[in-house]
């Protein structure tokens, strides 16, 4: 986080299989490219939020000046990203989503979108999230309902390993 790398582009990261935690907050991206994940084949958790700094805060001019403004994500954006769990796209200015673009997040349990414009039509119901509904407890399009899974992961040592189970971690 907080490397100002305005862009990342196709495969960026496929010397990069064995990461299971990827943070690109407040790094200025306005767009994710189509594969731009590519080889990421055990990422667990990723962080595209925007500025979430509140305007009483003192790093926040700072901070919205680093912060990410994502409006684009491409259809493939996220294709092979089949472990993912937690994917934080929230405080951006996405406008809108291709209905294909999480068809391969089959785990995931956690979208934080809210704060996007895309949200204000956006509803849970959409087709958009049918390639996530049977696993996806946590879809937050208005607000934020918490971060109880990467709690659970910090209070049992499990943020880094591959351990995937239904639901969220009260039900486990």
């Amino acid at each position: 986080a907080k490397a100002k790398l305005g862009e990342i582009g196709e495969g960026w990261f496929e010397h990069l299989p064995e990461l299971r935690v990827l943070n690109l907050e407040f790094n200025q991206l306005k767009a994710i490219p189509a594969f731009a994940f590519r080889g990421l084949t055990k990422l667990k958790v990723l962080w595209l939020t925007g500025n979430h700094y509140q305007r009483d805060e003192m790093e926040y001019k700072k901070m919205k000046a680093l912060g990410n403004n994502i409006e684009t994500v491409e259809k493939d954006a996220f294709a092979g990203l089949g472990n993912l769990q937690v994917l934080l796209m929230h405080h951006n200015k996405v406008k809108q989503l291709d209905t294909a673009v999480f068809r391969d997040l089959g785990k995931l349990k956690v979208l934080k979108l809210l704060d996007n414009p895309v949200t204000k039509t956006l509803l849970k119901s959409d087709p958009t999230f049918d390639p996530i509904r049977e696993y996806c407890y946590q879809v937050d399009l208005v607000r934020d309902s918490g971060d109880d899974l990467e709690d659970y992961w910090e209070k049992t040592g499990t943020y880094l390993s591959d351990e995937w189970f239904e639901g969220p971690p009260g039900k486990k």
